[in-house]
């Protein structure tokens, strides 16, 4: 038995209004420029032999360190009050210059290898809460043991299940 579909022209835009969407972006995809990946140390060229303190020597370990770990980044960008775009742009200014600092024989031998200093300590601040500094804010959201996420999901299920099984 054939089932009786009824027209909805409001159905028939929108259908056409998303297939004229996807061929519109389809063809600004084709003429965009390539990416250059955000958060590798080869992304940035590091500058010319610049002599390096000490101190310039321990804050780029620092933030290197926090760069190149995903969960020392996401805290530090989470608790940074500078915002996630300002906090992005000094850890990945920073971590391109780590590399020639580790292999500068006399920085090392004047300093110390403050790079192995910088992951020991990151990961004792870790594990006391804090990066950089700050204390590690909680992540924002819906804490995945409240009883309310089920809940909320069987009732979206149900709404959205009403006009299907209405028509």
């Amino acid at each position: 038995m054939a089932r009786i579909v009824s027209y909805n022209p409001l159905t028939s835009l929108v259908l056409l209004l998303s297939v004229y969407v996807s061929i519109a972006s389809a063809g600004v995809v084709q003429f965009r420029t390539a990416i250059a990946p955000r958060q590798s140390p080869a992304a940035t060229p590091t500058p010319a032999a610049i002599p390096v303190s000490c101190a310039d020597y321990s804050r780029i370990a620092n933030l290197s360190t926090i760069a190149l770990n995903s969960t020392l980044r996401g805290a530090f960008l989470r608790s940074s009050s500078l915002g996630t775009f300002p906090a992005a742009h000094i850890l990945d200014s920073e971590s391109p210059k780590l590399m020639s600092l580790m292999f500068d024989v006399t920085l090392n031998q004047q300093c110390g290898n403050l790079s192995e200093i910088a992951v020991v300590e990151a990961g004792r601040n870790l594990t006391a809460g804090t990066v950089a500094g700050m204390k590690i804010l909680s992540a924002p959201g819906v804490d995945p043991g409240n009883v309310i996420l089920p809940v909320l999901c069987v009732l979206f299920i149900f709404i959205m299940g009403l006009p299907a099984m209405s028509a």
